[in-house]
């Protein structure tokens, strides 16, 4: 009996993974789509807004009437004729309550055009709109 003893330990040795840097990982990229995703929130229709000296702070609304530099028109980014934006007006009434319609107007557009939106607001029945710009310094 010399010589052939097994000594076990009490503390035997485990694979472990260290999950520290994949928790920051994921707070990380939550925090990156929270940012992004509150960013985007107002319209994805690219309009060159003219600028302003006096501006209000950007406030959400229910709807966002935008018309670009090719004079097409767009309801929360889905493009709309003229002579159907009467009727859509009218429909979504109900559902905008009392919030403010923003009209988003490139600044290259027809001023025309955005005079038309905004009758056509008024005639639906929707008397708040709002148009959005760019503070200038």
């Amino acid at each position: 009996m010399s010589g052939f003893f097994s000594f076990k330990t009490k503390h035997q040795r485990k694979a472990q993974i260290d999950i520290t840097s994949l928790i920051d990982l994921v707070f990380l990229l939550v925090a990156f789509f929270m940012v992004t995703s509150s960013m985007g929130a107002l319209s994805s229709i690219t309009v060159h807004l003219p600028k302003a000296v006096q501006s209000a702070p950007a406030r959400s609304g229910e709807m966002v009437v935008s018309v670009n530099e090719k004079n097409e028109i767009y309801i929360n980014d889905v493009k709309y004729d003229v002579e159907a934006l009467q009727e859509e007006f009218k429909k979504r009434k109900e559902t905008l309550g009392d919030n403010a319609v923003i009209i988003r107007g490139d600044r290259k557009a027809d001023y025309e055009k955005i005079v038309k939106v905004m009758d056509l607001l008024n005639r639906a029945g929707i008397p708040k709109f709002t148009l959005s710009t760019v503070k200038s310094r």
